[in-house]
């Protein structure tokens, strides 16, 4: 038998510590003499939320070297982005408005951003009338996917110079998740990723468009995962939304929605018609089909 259960986070419960969508059940999963399986039927999932998290990816820092009155000096131009969705052309737009907010032109040395769409890389370039540039080096940044910078990233040791340019070494990734997983701390099942800290997986969902669309999911699959048997009454299911990188995922007030199929089989009779078998011995039987069966 085969029943379905219709969730949505507004009538959720959601915990700000743990990130978790508590969902009572007003017609609780009653297993009695029954196994309990459980399968994502379907899903709608707004693409809402942002690519850059204040916190998590949201500096950018690098400095020029050069050359001033016979002495080396350093400029350093650092910027915390707010938190948002951006393309690549709203990032370089922020980026290069921000420069110019703290000056573009710094004894002489014109800095500037630029963004390569043929090969998605940002590269920083120094100009100035005088060779006197040394080099440009990315500082302490949290950024490093969404600008393809690492913190460290330099240009080669060089003589003064009057252009010094510096392209990221990856290309800019402003995909927030491949994939949106949902995750359940209520019951333990072998659903799980390679960081499962008790949590299961109920499905991987593709985030397959673009921001501000909706993603809506059909289960592809009919098979069910089924519930460890110590779990016979199931009134409430609580669940996380996280992105690739196991953080939570943010989708700023708006709500999903989730189709559950419950299946209720029949558990395995126990066979003490046997009188030369003992209740021990059936036991080591069933124990010996699961693991054949597995």
């Amino acid at each position: 038998m085969t029943e379905y259960i219709y969730l949505n986070s507004r009538y959720s419960q959601f915990n700000q510590d743990t990130k978790y969508h508590r969902f009572n059940i007003t017609k609780p999963i009653i297993g009695n003499l029954n196994d309990i399986s459980l399968r994502l039927a379907e899903a709608e999932i707004p693409i809402s939320y942002y690519n850059i998290i204040t916190g998590y990816n949201d500096t950018f820092s690098f400095k020029h070297i050069y050359m001033f009155n016979d002495s080396p000096f350093a400029h350093t131009y650092s910027f915390t982005f707010p938190q948002k969705n951006y393309t690549s052309k709203q990032l370089l737009a922020y980026i290069n408005a921000q420069i110019t907010i703290a000056g573009a032109v710094i004894n002489g040395v014109t800095t500037s951003l630029s963004f390569d769409e043929q090969s998605l890389k940002f590269t920083i370039t120094c100009v100035a009338d005088t060779a006197i540039i040394q080099k440009i080096e990315i500082t302490d940044t949290l950024a490093t996917r969404i600008m393809g910078f690492t913190t460290g990233d330099a240009t080669p040791d060089t003589t003064n110079v009057n252009t010094l340019s510096l392209t990221s070494n990856d290309a800019t990734n402003l995909n927030r998740t491949k994939n949106i997983y949902l995750f359940t701390d209520v019951f333990d099942t072998e659903n799980c990723n390679n960081n499962n800290e008790g949590q299961t997986i109920l499905s991987k969902i593709q985030a397959s468009q673009k921001f501000g669309d909706i993603v809506s999911y059909q289960n592809s699959s009919d098979l069910f995962f089924k519930i460890p048997q110590q779990n016979t009454y199931i009134d409430h299911i609580n669940i996380k939304l996280l992105d690739d990188d196991d953080e939570f995922l943010d989708f700023n007030k708006l709500n999903f929605c989730l189709s559950l199929a419950v299946q209720l089989t029949p558990k395995k009779k126990i066979d003490y018609d046997d009188e030369n078998r003992t209740p021990i011995d059936t036991l080591i039987n069933m124990v010996q089909q699961e693991i054949c069966e597995e």
